[in-house]
C-alpha cells in the first residue's frame, strides 16, 4: 500500500516537470512585481508616400465648355464690363472693359471694310448716291438740277399762295432773313406781305407791302414766338404752314415751301419728287414687302425681293439700263 502511493506521488511529480521548463523563470522575475510583464509592442505601420497632386495643366480639360466671345456676347456683357470698370476701376476690371471694347471695334472695322466692298462690287443700287450725291463735283450739279427743276414748281405756287413774313423793327436777324424772302418774291414772283409787330420798319420793304399787327391778334393767330418768322399761306388765309422760325437758309425754306405745297395738292406727286433735294426711292411706296415664311432663311431671298423695288430712275448718279427694252 506504501509502494503504490510513493508510485503515484512520483507521478504526479513528472507530470509537472514539462511546466517548469516551460517557463523557468517564473519566480526568478518576481523580484520585479506581479506586473513585471512588457505590454506588446506598438506595430508602426511604415509610412505611405503622400500622393502629390498633378502638375496643373493649361489645355481644358476634354469636358469644359468653351465661350465664344463674338459680338453677341460682347453686347451683353460689355455693359456689365464698363459698370464694373467704373464702380471699381482697378486694372483687372479696366483691363477687362477696354479689351472687350477693343474687340467690338474690331468687328465694327471688319464690318464697315467688307460693306464698301459689298457696296462697290455688288451691291452698288443700294447706295444712298442715287438718291444724294457725296462726291463734291457731282453733288455741286445735282444742287443746280434742283434749283432749276424748283423754278417752274415755285412760280405755280405762287399761283395760289404768298408769304407772310412777321418782324420787327428792332429785330438784328430780321434783317438777315429780308433778303431771302426778298428773294422769293424776285426770283419766283411770290407775293409777300410783312407784318410789323412793333409798328416799325426795317430798311428794304417796300411801304405799302407793310401791314401793323396793332393789337397782336394775327401773331396770335399763327403762334408767333420769335421773329423773324415766316409762313406759307393761300390767297384766302384758309390754308397756312410754317416755313422759319427764326433765320432759315435759302435751301431749308424751298423745301418747307414745296413740301407745304404738295400737303394741300398745289403741285402733283411727279413735280413734288422732281424738286427733292434728296431723291425719293422708296420700297414702301408699293406696299409690304412680302416674303414666303419658308425662304426666311435663306439671306438672298430678301436681297432679291428689295431689289426689285427700286426704282434708280430718278437716281442723280446714272441711268439704269432696262435690258429687254426696244431701243
Amino acid at each position: 500500500m506504501t509502494t503504490i502511493k510513493h508510485l503515484s506521488l512520483i507521478l504526479m511529480m513528472s507530470a509537472c516537470i514539462p511546466c517548469i521548463a516551460v517557463e523557468p523563470d517564473f519566480y526568478e522575475q518576481s523580484q520585479r512585481g506581479w506586473f513585471w510583464h512588457e505590454p506588446a509592442p506598438e506595430v508602426i505601420e511604415p509610412e505611405s508616400p503622400e500622393e502629390q497632386a498633378p502638375p496643373a495643366s493649361s489645355q481644358p480639360l476634354p469636358d469644359e465648355k468653351m465661350v465664344d466671345i463674338d459680338v453677341e456676347w460682347l453686347k451683353k456683357n460689355l455693359p456689365q464690363l464698363q459698370a464694373n470698370a467704373i464702380s471699381n476701376p482697378s486694372t483687372e476690371n479696366l483691363g477687362a472693359f477696354y479689351a472687350a471694347q477693343r474687340l467690338m471695334l474690331d468687328y465694327s472695322s471688319q464690318f464697315a471694310t467688307k460693306s464698301s466692298e459689298f457696296f462697290r462690287k455688288e451691291a452698288s443700287w443700294l447706295s444712298e448716291d442715287h438718291r444724294r450725291p457725296t462726291d463734291s463735283f457731282m453733288l455741286s450739279r445735282f444742287k443746280e438740277d434742283v434749283l432749276k427743276a424748283q423754278k417752274p414748281v415755285i412760280e405755280k405756287v405762287a399761283v395760289q399762295a404768298g408769304v407772310w413774313f412777321f418782324f420787327s423793327s428792332t429785330c438784328p436777324y430780321c434783317v438777315k432773313q429780308l433778303p431771302i424772302v426778298q428773294f422769293l418774291s424776285r426770283e419766283y414772283g411770290m407775293n409777300v406781305l410783312y407784318v410789323s409787330l412793333d409798328g416799325g420798319s426795317i430798311p428794304g420793304i417796300p411801304d405799302d407791302k407793310v401791314v401793323i399787327d396793332y393789337d397782336g391778334q394775327a401773331s396770335r393767330e399763327f403762334n408767333v414766338t420769335v421773329t423773324p418768322t415766316t409762313f406759307l399761306v393761300s390767297n384766302d388765309a384758309s390754308k397756312f404752314e410754317l416755313l422759319s422760325n427764326g433765320v432759315s437758309a435759302l435751301p431749308k425754306i424751298q423745301d418747307a415751301l414745296v413740301s407745304a405745297a404738295h400737303k394741300y395738292e398745289w403741285i402733283d406727286d411727279n413735280e413734288y419728287k422732281s424738286v427733292q433735294s434728296v431723291r425719293r426711292s422708296n420700297v414702301l411706296d408699293n406696299g409690304l414687302l412680302q416674303i414666303k415664311e419658308s425662304e426666311l432663311t435663306d439671306p438672298e431671298t430678301l436681297y432679291n425681293a428689295l431689289q426689285s423695288r427700286v426704282d434708280l430712275t430718278t437716281s442723280p448718279v446714272g441711268t439704269p439700263i432696262r435690258y429687254g427694252e426696244n431701243k
